[in-house]
């Protein structure tokens, strides 16, 4: 897969050109919320460490914005929330421990003050160790959060605070692309939005679709960049949010990034996909050849030059509609272990296995396992 650092420090630009012109307008923002997935990866590269750095720099520094932040599953909770009580007083305030979710951040303007949690992402495990009780599904652990959080969050009530909330988290009713990570396995990876509203407005995080979940109230602002086929065509932004002392004049606003390229995909034989006309946007190829070319990548960029992927779309995710991911997983736990192999030998071969190879397929696996079940004392 491509870097597409570049188009992100476009976006990025973008967004900061966005707050200088609300600046300018005497409208300057309170604070900037990151609801997670700040890397994709738990170690991320040097060049996109060196690229935050910048832009909180920008941000804080240049332009005197508070921002909130808290770490997602892609992301190392300790090294996100390095330095974070050094960083606290510079405006910085980072929420990467379950202790930091009791230390909100205030803000205070002529349209009314707010107190600003962040949660962490954690495993439900490291949530039950904390709580030193058995949690075993991120519900279950969101439940448990807010429980603990209810004498602060009655006394901002009491105090005419509104109340924000950063969440990395798959609430149901959200709608996945085929490059969230998921967080467990089935069902335990859901929280429910009803638990949520407690909250004036609920910054999530994981989900790169901007979207909202039961209420206006409760929202993905989105991946900055569209990192799957999925996702092609979707709107790229951020959300505006205005709170008020009086509710009903709270304003929030999606505002779309304007890129360079857009994502394509393009689906088609090898062949036919050679003399499809070239231009500059990204591109995903989905042959559907029985077996991927020599060294398809190579020569397909000759004809898109931002080529990003080539593979061959797996049957399953052409019918199963918008919420993809999360079908095919929960289909797969329904099916034997044969039927998934076989499945995925028909993926690679385009044949599949004989009436024989099967019978073969069940009778090795079915010693594998007894010898497992053998192992375990």
């Amino acid at each position: 897969m491509k870097p597409l650092i570049d188009d992100q420090e476009a976006v990025l630009t973008q967004f900061l050109t966005d707050i200088d012109i609300q600046i300018a307008n005497g409208q300057k923002p309170d604070a900037l919320l990151v609801a997670g997935d700040v890397f994709d990866r738990s170690i991320p590269p040097e060049d996109a460490v060196r690229r935050l750095d910048r832009f909180l720099d920008e941000v804080i520094g240049r332009r005197g914005v508070s921002v909130a932040m808290i770490p997602g599953n892609h992301d190392s909770a300790t090294r996100v929330g390095a330095n974070a009580t050094l960083l606290k007083n510079s405006g910085l305030r980072l929420f990467s421990s379950p202790e930091s979710m009791y230390e909100p951040l205030l803000i205070k303007s002529s349209s009314g003050s707010a107190a600003i949690y962040g949660i962490p992402y954690l495993e439900p495990a490291e949530w039950g160790f904390y709580f030193k009780q058995t949690i075993t599904s991120h519900d279950a652990a969101l439940a448990a959060i807010l429980e603990s959080l209810k004498p602060q969050l009655t006394a901002d009530r009491a105090a005419g605070r509104r109340t924000v909330l950063l969440l990395h988290a798959f609430v149901a009713g959200g709608q996945a692309s085929e490059s969230e990570r998921p967080l467990s396995i089935g069902g335990s990876e859901l929280v429910a939005a009803e638990r949520l509203g407690e909250f004036d407005y609920v910054a999530l995080g994981h989900l790169h679709r901007p979207q909202r979940v039961a209420s206006d109230r409760i929202r993905y602002s989105g991946s900055l960049f569209p990192y799957s086929a999925s996702e092609a065509g979707s709107e790229k932004g951020y959300v505006a949010i205005e709170l008020h002392r009086d509710r009903d004049s709270d304003r929030i606003e999606f505002s779309s990034f304007k890129t360079e390229r857009s994502l394509r995909v393009l689906s088609g034989s090898f062949a036919e996909l050679l003399k499809t006309p070239s231009f500059d946007d990204y591109v995903i190829v989905e042959l559907t050849d029985s077996i991927l070319p020599f060294e398809a990548f190579r020569r397909l960029t000759t004809v898109f030059p931002h080529l990003l992927h080539v593979g061959r779309r797996p049957a399953d995710f052409a019918t199963l509609g918008s919420n993809q991911p999360l079908a095919l997983r929960s289909r797969h736990e329904e099916r034997a272990d044969h039927e998934v192999i076989g499945d995925f030998l028909k993926e690679a071969t385009g044949d599949g296995c004989s009436d024989e190879e099967r019978e073969w397929l069940i009778s090795e696996l079915s010693q594998f396992l007894n010898k497992e079940k053998e192992r375990v004392p």
